[in-house]
């Protein structure tokens, strides 16, 4: 079985495990989280008990999002209308009033929004197209078609491009992608997301990822998190891994990439901190397979009974399944967000069905009983729903609240990217 701990979404906090090679259901703990990026918090004692939920539906369909700056009045095209124009934000009676500026309104007409997602399903690590081709707009029209209007428009659409796992290509697709669209969503893979976040900063261009690295985003006015960091989450692991697996040896795998250091040395510094039974951290190369052999006979020949492995999903899959016929079957653990999603490691089963992975949303077990809306939607427009799907369903919602949010403080359904 396949597990996936939830811990941490915008500022929804809970733990929840699924199977991600057949779901299992009702398979849910609850635990404390953070959506502030610090490195404490409390993790459940990992008992794992049917039922046994704090709220999880809320990070799929009401979760909070920090707004955007810039307003202004009326809906207009890509550039001009008003600027500098006064609201006062809603809900601080007699607050000072907030004078706004921008004109920049790319992505943005009278009736429509557009938006944008980019994520690898070619290259080194690819992840499912269908979801991302056919579902990524579920959420959206789902609510259009029940009559719901964002920010006073009756169309939001996305667009989508494969990076190919490669940060050029993720550049060059999000250069595209922002010429007619409001906002960028990287959904996958780190060094893109980096690289995206950066170009996104110089065109001044919201950008929005789950917490991958904090090397090179650390500060960028215009990317947004949402959900914490690879090295934010790694005394959470750590906790959990001394709760649950008292005593056991423990080493770690890690993708020899600079946006991964940060993540590492957090995870060191973790492991000191909990005192875990501790061989080593390895690092692998990125983009071959070469080391694969040679780090599961290390690990092998050093006793490592869990490994917390942070890389590509195909690296994580290729790994486990040689680990496993050199007679290495170590239990896997990590961080979000990629190797909780079942459609992502479905090829990997059964080598990697006993992994337990962080991740920022619950699984379709949960979402059958307690979100029949995305299930319909889905039927109703004949595309997929798998959790791949539920986490765009989610990534949007989160978006759908941002734009609430920013229509509450500032009284207008102008938008603008400054």
């Amino acid at each position: 079985m396949q597990r996936r701990l939830v811990p941490f979404i915008v500022a929804i906090s809970m733990l929840s495990v699924m199977a991600a090679c057949g779901q299992k259901p009702g398979v849910h703990v609850a635990a404390s989280g953070s959506s502030t990026g610090s490195d404490s918090g409390a993790v459940s004692d990992g008992a794992v008990e049917p039922g046994d939920v704090t709220d999880p539906g809320a990070a799929i369909g009401d979760s909070g999002a920090a707004t955007g700056s810039g307003a202004g009045t009326g809906a207009g095209g890509s550039s001009g209308g008003k600027t500098g124009v006064t609201a006062a934000p809603g809900g601080s009676p007699g607050a000072a009033a907030l004078t706004l500026t921008g004109k920049d309104r790319t992505g943005v007409s009278a009736t429509a929004i557009n938006l944008s997602v980019h994520a690898p399903v070619t290259g080194a690590a690819p992840l499912p197209a269908e979801s991302f081709e056919k579902s990524n707009d579920l959420y959206w029209r789902s609510i259009i078609d029940k009559g719901e209007k964002v920010l006073g428009r009756s169309k939001v659409n996305v667009a989508f491009k494969d990076d190919k796992y490669t940060p050029n290509t993720a550049i060059q697709a999000c250069r595209e992608l922002a010429s007619s669209s409001f906002l960028l969503v990287g959904a996958g893979g780190t060094d893109q997301i980096q690289a995206c976040a950066q170009f996104a900063e110089k065109s001044k261009v919201p950008y929005l990822s789950p917490g991958v690295t904090e090397v090179g985003l650390t500060g960028l006015k215009n990317y947004f998190a949402t959900a914490m960091t690879y090295p934010a989450q790694t005394n959470l692991l750590a906790q959990y891994v001394k709760k649950n697996f008292a005593g056991k040896k423990v080493g770690a795998i890690i993708t020899n990439t600079p946006n991964f250091d940060d993540a590492s040395n957090a995870w060191d510094k973790a492991v000191k901190t909990q005192g875990l039974n501790y061989f080593k951290t390895l690092r692998h190369p990125k983009g071959n397979n070469s080391w694969i052999t040679a780090y599961a006979s290390e690990m092998k020949g050093a006793g490592v009974e869990v490994l917390f492995i942070l890389s590509a999903p195909v690296d994580y899959i290729q790994f486990a399944q040689q680990a496993g016929t050199q007679g290495f079957r170590p239990q896997y653990v990590g961080v979000g967000v990629s190797k909780g999603i079942n459609a992502v490691l479905g090829a990997g089963c059964p080598d990697v069905d006993r992994g337990i992975f962080f991740s920022p949303f619950p699984g379709l077990d949960w979402a059958r009983k307690n979100m029949p809306e995305f299930f319909a939607a889905g039927q109703k427009f004949g595309v997929p729903t798998d959790d791949l799907a539920l986490a765009l369903w989610g990534l949007a919602s989160v978006e759908h609240e941002m734009f609430k949010r920013y229509e509450q403080v500032y009284k207008s359904t102008d938008l603008t990217r400054e």
